[in-house]
């Protein structure tokens, strides 16, 4: 016989107000508030359950089966039978599935991994066709292992719109995650030094690509335009983050990237498209971006190296992050924020600027734009680094 049966409700907003009201409004249940819990009894004042007080949860202390539900659970209820009583436990099931109803919340019963409602899916707003914004976000890591697993075990817990939907190295994208498996995946980016994947709105695409000389660099567009929500941009940060710290990057950033063309379905670099720096280049690591990015993770090797004073910069153990705006924003919007400094009023580096690429001109017509390496580069990156004063040349788009 059980011991106790439990049951978690999970909540985009605080139900404290409206929950005791909602189960007392039941015709055969009564409560009694005892300190931060409710304890519910059935019939002639028969135990039923106890239902928790909702505490503040983590999209990162989520179950996986719960994340991708909504994209903006904070709260949880922890619903407990004890004693395990049939009765109570049916009594109770019913009760929980009332309280998700009328709260628009979602259950999760561990005893048998069952979620309700079942059907319930998390949307990303929508974008209109025309031009639009993609927020990139580039991984650096001199980790050359089990990338592909890190990257997957993120996207479960935070942001499962980054799942590689469909993969390959070339297109079309032959492999499909639902039909052949994470194990595929995996093996496919330890096999292949350029994997390519498609993502589920708002998430378009991403790759991995691993060189011996050059490390790591993960790589994942997002429309920016969702990114305007809270709870999207939480999750977003969070995902962010974790891979950042998973997979010991050296640097990682987020940046937005103006005027590609959005068909709904598709995204196009047009000639209208913003060109981008690229860190990443065949010679070897250059420096960071040499305007300031929305989102930037520093390694335990470039974070001695920045002045913490700066804007939006703030120590996370051996590593640093700057963040220069709330919401997403381009790199002119950006300087425009910094602080300014001196009789001229100019804007405050957005990074310390021997750190940068120097820009060598701004010719729209190449991608990415050309750049001299950085001045400073850490001695101990771990990549090939691309040789001191080296400027990047790149085709006619």
């Amino acid at each position: 016989m059980l011991m106790s049966y439990d049951m978690t409700i999970f909540f985009e907003n605080d139900p404290s107000d409206r929950l005791p009201e909602l189960i007392a409004a039941e015709a055969d249940l009564t409560i009694d508030v005892e300190g931060l819990g409710i304890m519910v009894h059935r019939g002639k004042g028969v135990y039923c359950c106890t239902v928790g007080e909702p505490v503040r949860v983590e999209e990162e202390d989520l179950p996986d089966a719960i994340v991708s539900r909504s994209v903006g659970f904070s709260f949880q209820v922890d619903v407990l039978v004890e004693g395990g009583n049939p009765t109570s436990i049916a009594r109770t099931r019913k009760l929980v599935r009332h309280i998700v109803r009328s709260l628009d919340g979602v259950s999760w019963d561990p005893q048998t991994e069952a979620v309700d409602p079942r059907a319930a899916r998390r949307s990303a707003p929508s974008t209109p066709s025309g031009l639009v914004s993609l927020v990139q976000i580039d991984w650096y890591a001199t980790r050359r292992e089990g990338v592909a697993a890190t990257y997957l075990d993120a996207t479960r817990r935070y942001l499962p719109e980054a799942a590689p939907r469909r993969f390959g190295s070339y297109e079309p994208l032959k492999f499909r995650l639902d039909r052949d498996g994470p194990e595929c995946f995996i093996s496919e980016a330890e096999s292949d030094q350029s994997l390519y994947f498609k993502g589920s709105q708002p998430v378009l695409d991403g790759s991995i690509m691993v060189d011996d000389r050059r490390g790591t660099r993960v790589s994942l567009s997002i429309l920016a335009a969702s990114l305007h929500e809270h709870a999207w941009r939480e999750a977003v940060r969070a995902f962010f983050l974790e891979v950042s710290g998973q997979l010991d990057c050296f640097f990682a950033s987020a940046q937005v990237i103006r005027n590609l063309t959005w068909s709904g379905r598709q995204i196009w670099h047009g000639l209208e498209a913003e060109s981008t720096y690229s860190s990443y280049w065949r010679e070897g690591w250059m420096g960071l971006p040499p305007h300031p990015v929305w989102w930037a993770y520093l390694g335990p090797q470039y974070s001695p190296l920045i002045d913490l004073n700066g804007p939006g910069a703030s120590r996370q153990g051996d590593t640093a992050l700057i963040e220069l705006s709330i919401r997403p924003a381009d790199r002119d919007a950006l300087t425009v924020t910094l602080p300014r400094r001196g009789v001229l009023r100019r804007p405050v580096p957005w990074v310390t600027p021997t750190l940068q690429m120097k820009a060598v001109d701004d010719d729209r017509r190449v991608h990415p734009l050309r750049a001299e390496r950085a001045a400073v580069v850490p001695d101990d990156l771990g990549v090939q680094v691309a040789p001191a004063g080296y400027r990047m040349h790149s085709p006619v788009r």
